[in-house]
Order: structure tokens, then sequence, then C-alpha cells
């Protein structure tokens, strides 16, 4: 089922925020959970509202991408609450929260999952410099970045790990916001992916519509052009970080503050080896190793954490970019990070938050797998 969401008073914008507040004056949704203008700031936040009139102040295509959601969806959902929560995110946002629910971190129980095209956004940082540089409203936001027309706005580039993504578009929503191939001027639409999603679009009582026609054809647009940004990526984080002097100098910045493992949503870990005393060595080693070399670099273990991190997590990175988005020292450690984890996962045949119901590799054993580097058992 498909329906249209309306411009209100002309403005996608205000449409989509009149099309939610009608959602949540909904019986069946307790809860909204979705990006929101701070009051009298320039921020715009995750946030779980429960008032209506709370709306007027939702930025669901937002510029602003501070956070991975999947993480906060978790804290939702992991236990019963007793709220219906409708809760609307981003393509990388659902896929790492499917994944945290086959790691039983989250669940649909109490959720109805809103996906929506992505409009892409900026890095924190650019973010907040284009919020100082005469900004431009929501509404000509969401035409500019839907026009495919600029890579940038007002100057500003949108992020990396968006222009690379190859999977800019809902997966295993409930109902999904669809913008890409929609003619704007006309209105969104909002399309039924489950049982759920149709009842509740039922219930709106809007107007029933037809998927566009160019939806499909401007989609294998998108995915050409993200594929070609992703392989040149991948080529030049390639060649400055083929051997270990190399990777040396692209960490050599790396000051051990953990806030690419802390960001990033799929990494739930309650304890992590790199805070125990694991790595807290002993004064007289610091000395011996620095006699051994002449010189160390303070802290220690920074190629090591990046490595022990691209082997735990690269089957599950999802390409949000929040690694890199968090570090203060300016290191683009997504870049890395996503030309590894596309190889794990093109060995595996995996794609992250893809299937709810598929296993996540290291969780099973297959025993015909990567024989060309295990070898054939002999019976």
């Amino acid at each position: 089922m498909m329906i249209k969401i309306e411009r209100e008073e002309n403005s996608p914008a205000k449409g989509l925020q009149q099309f939610f507040k009608q959602l949540l004056e909904m019986k069946e949704i307790d809860a909204l959970f979705l990006p929101v203008r701070l009051k009298e700031s320039s921020s715009i936040m995750p946030s779980l509202v429960t008032d209506p009139a709370q709306i007027e102040d939702a930025v669901p295509l937002s510029p602003a991408f501070p956070i991975n959601s999947a993480r906060m969806v978790s804290r939702l959902s992991y236990k019963k609450s007793g709220r219906k929560t409708a809760v609307v995110l981003r393509s990388c946002e659902m896929r790492a929260f499917i994944e945290l629910v086959k790691l039983k971190q989250g669940s649909r129980q109490d959720l109805i999952l809103i996906g929506m095209d992505c409009p892409k956004a900026f890095t924190s940082t650019d973010f907040t410099a284009y919020m100082k540089n005469e900004p431009l409203d929501d509404d000509a936001y969401i035409e500019a970045a839907f026009s495919k027309k600029s890579e940038t706005i007002n100057g500003f580039p949108f992020s990396s790990a968006c222009n690379t993504c190859e999977n800019p578009f809902p997966l295993n929503a409930d109902i999904s916001i669809l913008l890409h191939g929609v003619d704007l001027s006309d209105g969104m639409i909002a399309e039924s992916c489950s049982d759920t999603g149709s009842q509740i679009l039922e219930t709106l009582g809007m107007p029933e519509t037809a998927m566009p026609e160019k939806r499909d054809e401007v989609l294998i647009q998108i995915k050409e052009a993200h594929l070609k940004s992703n392989e040149a990526m991948i080529e030049d984080i390639g060649a400055r970080t083929d051997s270990i002097a190399k990777l040396n100098v692209f960490f050599d910045r790396c000051i051990n503050c953990y806030n690419c493992r802390n960001m990033c949503p799929v990494c739930y870990c309650k304890e992590c080896v790199f805070n125990t005393d694991v790595f807290y060595h002993q004064p007289v080693q610091y000395h011996q190793w620095a006699e051994k070399k002449g010189l160390i670099k303070m802290p220690t273990d920074t190629i090591f954490y990046h490595l022990t991190r691209m082997a735990h997590m690269s089957h599950a990175c999802v390409g949000c970019g929040q690694c890199s988005n968090a570090c203060p020292s300016d290191i683009n450690v997504f870049e890395i990070f996503k030309s590894v984890a596309q190889s794990t996962q093109a060995a595996f045949e995996y794609l992250p938050g893809r299937d709810e119901n598929e296993p996540p590799p290291l969780s099973v054993f297959y025993e015909k797998e990567f024989e060309n580097i295990v070898g054939i058992s002999r019976e």
C-alpha cells in the first residue's frame, strides 16, 4: 500500500511533520523517535517525543547526523516497555539496528520501524560551520539534497560515508518514506512494507498513490554513482595503507581515546579488552621498548587497537561513518574500516542488516567454507 504525504503550506518539511504528528496522535502509537531541533539551539538530535505539539520541531530529513541512532533504539527496546514506539531511521541506522536485534541487543516487538530515502548528511564539523554560514531552511535542504545536481550544499560537501553508501534506501522497515524519483512538488510517498505498516497507513486514511515510474531508474543511477565513489575511495585508501609503515603514518595522530569504538553502533561489548589492565603496561616495559628503538610513540598499541576492531567488527560494519565523525584527531577511520569491511563481507557474501533471519557470519560454521585457506579435510 502506498499513500501520498501532501505538502503542508506548500512545504515538504511541514508535510512530513504533519504526517508524523498524525502517527503520534494514533492510539496505537505511544511515542515517536526521530531527529528534533532542540529549543533555543541549532542542534538537531534524536529525540523521544510523546507530545504531538513537539513535532513542529522535528527534522526527519536532517543535514545533521551526530550519532547512529541504532544504539539509542537498542536502549528503548532491549526490554519490554509496554509502549509502542515508531522510530524513524536512516538506512545505515536501520541496518545497524537489525544487526543489534540479531545479537539480542534490541527487539522489534514494541517498535514500528520507519525507514526513509537518505538525504545524506554533513560531518558534525561541517554541520556546525554550515549552521553559522546562513544555512538553508529545511525545505531548501530537502530540495537540494534530492535534486542530485550538486555534491555540495552552500559549499559544504556531504560526508564520504554518505557519498559511498551503496544502500541509501530503506531495508526491513514497516513503513518507508520515498523521495528519490518522486516529484516533491506534488508531495512524498509512504509505502507499507509489512502488515503492521499496512494497518497504520490504512488507519490514517490518506489518498493512495502508485510507485513513480522513474524511481527504479533513479535508484540505479544513485547506486552506480555511489559505487564509483566507493571504488575510488577504496583504491586511494589501499594505496595509503598497504604496509605497516604506511599504517603507522595513517594512525600516527591516534590518541587511543576509543571514540570510534564508542560511536560504532554495532560494537556492543559490555567490557572491552582495551579497557582492562592488559594494555596498562609496567613503566619499565615502556623504557625497554624505547631503549630498543631509541624512541616510541605514546600512547602505544594504537595500530593493534584498530586491527583488533577490524577483526571483530568488519563483518558488521554498516558504513555509517560515525567512527570518523567522532575522531578528535580528524583521522578518517571510516575509509580504512570500510575498505576492510567490504572485503570481509564479500568473502562471507553477507550484507549487515539485509535480513533479520540471516545469522552473523562469525556465529555459524560451514564445513566447506574457505577451503582455499584452511585446506580440504581428508577422510
